[in-house]
């Protein structure tokens, strides 16, 4: 085919469009699946993130609720109670009975110290009584160890509390003379808003991220829940012992006006919580001390081992994003995101490289076929073109001599029998092409039919001798055919046989014959391995190495033989291996030695 370039170039191309569209499709998919496995790791990070903030939070908020709960006569060592009941069932008068305060027995892990600050600047603390108070705790059971522990901590709180115009700034000037209401602009509510990442109380508007959004709703969220819970335990800590109708107004001149809720204050690396305490006449800031490392390590046990890189900073010192928390002014750092690690055989993968054999399976399979294709076009094209040849040579030879015995232009009776005996040979000649061709076509379509026949192999050989020896006649050349003793009998089909070995003589006189010398043809028959053997040698040129591959094939002729123009259409060797396996048989290149070639016929 002349234009089987442009064809293979068409395919090629088509090739290269199908494998570059099936490659960006590819890399789009596995993009595709990275980011939404990456969205994935980051929404149960964030998740994790959340789940330990609420953690924390839980934490936090019950210390901060518990603090907000204690009444501000708690802050004193010994303070008077008011309506004591004796057990007559007898009110006592307030003065009579002192109490010592809660702070001053217990013992609490997360915080150093608790202290009270007036507005002169004095500092007091209920942990660390004086005089006959020290006296009384003393005698009342606490160690003296504990309360040395005490004065040193009360020490160091002295140098790191921060000056009282920084306090009395968190809380403003204005005072609510209603019992235990706090002022909207001192709550909880807002410090806890602002440390929430400036989340308002409403619903939070969708502007960058679903995850972000996310984390502003749980910040929202956890924030109303525990400002609630801080509101309510300050409105608590301010009625506690007091029993009396604000609507009759405040008669005690010491009375508590209002206690705000406790808000947290940074000094020196040190956190405190503080509230504001007024009364009739005077206003106080009572608070407590942070143990920080207690309890940043009670709460980072909240957080999940897979982010054990995590820490807590300043929430004032945190990135803006950073994940927050609103019981107490820490946010959490995360740490580094690990690197995802994706499957190499996740079903995404499995599938496209399914996609990718069958697509490339496909394409190789049209290679084939187009190969297949081209190659019978150029095996028909090869043999129209030798047949077109073998046949016009006897047609020829046919006419030039019929014309001329017809017309009389021949007289001498010898020259009539030659041209009659040449006439005979190429009818045999053609006979040959016609009998090989429609042989390979019944074979190509399964049409052939074999006839078996049970004969000995001596008689085999007698039925064909004179067939092949007319042939090795036309040469000029002798036959020798040698054959072993006991060869016994063989069931085949004798015709078939008989084609092979034929072709097999016409190939050794036409390529295997000395040139312009009379050589000869041997036939051996001998018993053998897989059945009776069948050699045919000759004494020509041999066959090149380089043709040994392609021997067999259809319509196929050495470059020799064409450079001498035998006749034939390159069919015979092919012809013969077909029919051989037919008889369930094989036909082989044997070993020729020095010179010549051999082919073996092996008959089951």
């Amino acid at each position: 085919m002349n234009r089987s370039w442009l064809i293979w170039s068409v395919l090629a191309a088509c090739s290269l469009l199908i494998l570059g569209m099936f490659a960006w499709i590819t890399q789009r998919s596995l993009t595709s699946e990275k980011e939404r496995i990456e969205a994935e790791a980051k929404s149960l990070r964030g998740e994790r993130i959340r789940l330990s903030l609420a953690r924390m939070d839980g934490i936090g908020s019950d210390l901060i609720v518990a603090e907000n709960l204690r009444a501000p006569v708690f802050y004193r060592s010994y303070f008077s109670p008011s309506n004591v009941l004796t057990n007559h069932f007898q009110y006592v008068e307030q003065g009579v009975v002192l109490q010592p305060s809660p702070l001053l027995v217990e013992e609490s892990e997360f915080i150093e110290l608790h202290f009270e600050l007036n507005e002169s600047g004095r500092i007091s603390s209920p942990q660390v009584p004086s005089g006959n108070e020290r006296e009384r705790a003393l005698a009342s059971g606490l160690s003296s160890d504990r309360l040395k522990e005490k004065d040193l901590r009360f020490a160091a709180l002295k140098k790191q509390l921060p000056e009282i115009p920084e306090i009395a700034s968190m809380f403003g000037e204005g005072v609510s003379f209603e019992l235990a209401q706090v002022e909207e602009d001192r709550g909880a509510e807002k410090w806890m808003t602002q440390n929430a990442a400036q989340v308002a109380q409403e619903e939070p508007v969708v502007k960058e991220t679903y995850e972000k959004n996310l984390d502003a709703q749980e910040q929202a969220s956890r924030s109303r829940s525990i400002s609630k819970r801080i509101e309510k335990a300050a409105q608590k800590s301010a009625n506690w012992d007091y029993n009396r109708d604000l609507s009759k107004g405040v008669t005690d001149p010491d009375g508590i006006m209002s206690v705000s809720p406790f808000l947290p204050i940074w000094n020196e690396g040190e956190l405190f919580f503080v509230r504001e305490v007024r009364r009739m006449r005077s206003r106080s800031f009572q608070g407590f001390w942070i143990a920080g490392k207690p309890l940043k390590k009670e709460l980072m046990s909240e957080v999940p081992s897979d982010l054990k890189e995590a820490s807590l900073v300043r929430s004032d010192e945190a990135p803006a994003e950073a994940a927050r928390l609103v019981s107490l002014p820490w946010a959490l750092l995360p740490g580094e995101t690990p690197e995802i690690e994706i499957s190499a055989f996740t079903p995404l993968r499995k599938t496209l490289v399914a996609g990718w054999v069958a697509a490339l399976i496909a394409l190789a399979a049209l290679y084939l076929l187009l190969a297949g294709v081209l190659k019978l076009s150029a095996r028909r094209a090869a043999f129209v073109s030798s047949v077109t040849h073998e046949l016009r040579t006897p047609l020829t030879t046919f006419r030039l001599y019929s014309e001329m015995l017809a017309d009389g232009m021949v007289t001498d009776e010898e020259k009539k029998q030659d041209y009659l005996r040449t006439m005979q040979g190429e009818s045999e000649r053609l006979n040959h092409l016609v009998e090989n061709v429609l042989s390979y076509s019944r074979i190509e379509r399964g049409n052939a039919r074999s006839k078996l026949e049970l004969l000995a192999v001596p008689d085999l050989v007698e039925r064909m001798r004179q067939v092949l020896q007319r042939r090795v006649d036309q040469e000029n050349a002798a036959l020798s055919i040698e054959m072993a003793d006991n060869l016994g009998q063989v069931e085949t089909d004798v015709t078939a046989v008989e084609q092979i070995l034929f072709n097999l003589i016409d190939n050794a006189c036409k390529y295997g014959l000395p040139e312009g010398e009379s050589g000869k043809v041997t036939l051996s028959v001998r018993k053998g391995r897989g059945g009776i053997v069948f050699e045919v040698r000759d004494e020509g040129r041999g066959i090149d190495r380089t043709e040994k591959k392609r021997l067999f094939r259809a319509f196929h002729k050495s470059a020799h033989e064409a450079a001498h123009d035998k006749p034939g259409v390159g069919l015979g060797l092919a012809l013969c291996r077909r029919l051989a396996r037919a008889l369930g048989g094989e036909l082989k290149l044997g070993e020729a030695g020095d010179k010549g070639a051999s082919f073996v016929l092996v008959i089951p």
